[in-house]
């Protein structure tokens, strides 16, 4: 089964956005997907609205395309931005559903990572121990700002892992072939917890692109 990291990247900053406008905080700004827009299209868009409300640095990005929808290359889907002050300014509550749904989409995503690069693989056990942490509370008492930075940011190790381990699937990529799903074990607790079964060397996804990091989560509108 082919693993889709740009989904499930996607799906986590649908969530935080939600998770954001739940919580009163207004957008500073919207800029939707139009079909078929090349990505550069796109990001120009993006940063003429942020240009006028506050700037990049003023706002903390997502970008997503809706559950559900066309995907990408789709219009169905927005970049958005929430002012950063907005957010600092905003304490999650005890038992907040929206910052639990944003938990579990981060661990959607992680174990989509894990299927390609194994539990044993370094940047996957750092992520998942900063995740294990914040479980414990459900984010309960952070800002939405840290609490929103840290998901995006905890998964981005791990997606760089992803693209040197997939560069050397290439022919021409040092060590090839190298990226296949972890070794299958004789029992079920070899499978990550919610992962999808671990694809051969044929399914493995392309390198994530800058549309897949959390520091540039704007441009997915190819």
């Amino acid at each position: 089964m082919a693993v889709n990291l740009q989904k499930s990247f996607s799906s986590l900053n649908e969530h935080l956005a939600k998770q954001f406008d739940g919580a009163g905080v207004h957008r500073s700004f919207t800029v939707p997907f139009v079909e078929g827009q090349p990505t550069a299209d796109h990001v120009a868009s993006v940063g003429q609205a942020a240009a006028t409300a506050g700037g990049i640095t003023g706002n903390l990005i997502t970008s997503a395309h809706r559950a559900g929808g066309k995907g990408y290359g789709s219009g169905d889907g927005e970049t958005a931005g929430h002012p950063v002050q907005k957010l600092k300014e905003t304490v999650i509550p005890k038992d907040d559903e929206n910052a639990k749904a944003s938990i579990l989409a981060t661990q959607k995503h992680l174990n989509n990572i894990k299927s390609l690069l194994g539990d044993n693989d370094p940047t996957v056990q750092t992520a998942q121990s900063q995740l294990d942490l914040v479980k414990k509370t459900d984010g309960a008492g952070m800002n939405l700002f840290d609490f929103g930075v840290m998901l995006q940011q905890l998964v981005f190790a791990p997606l760089q892992a992803v693209a040197r381990a997939h560069n050397d699937t290439k022919p021409t990529g040092p060590g090839y072939p190298k990226l296949s799903g972890p070794v299958a074990q004789s029992d079920d607790s070899a499978q990550p917890s919610g992962a999808a079964p671990a694809p051969d060397a044929g399914a493995a996804p392309a390198a994530p692109d800058a549309s897949a990091t959390p520091e540039a989560p704007a441009p997915q509108g190819q």
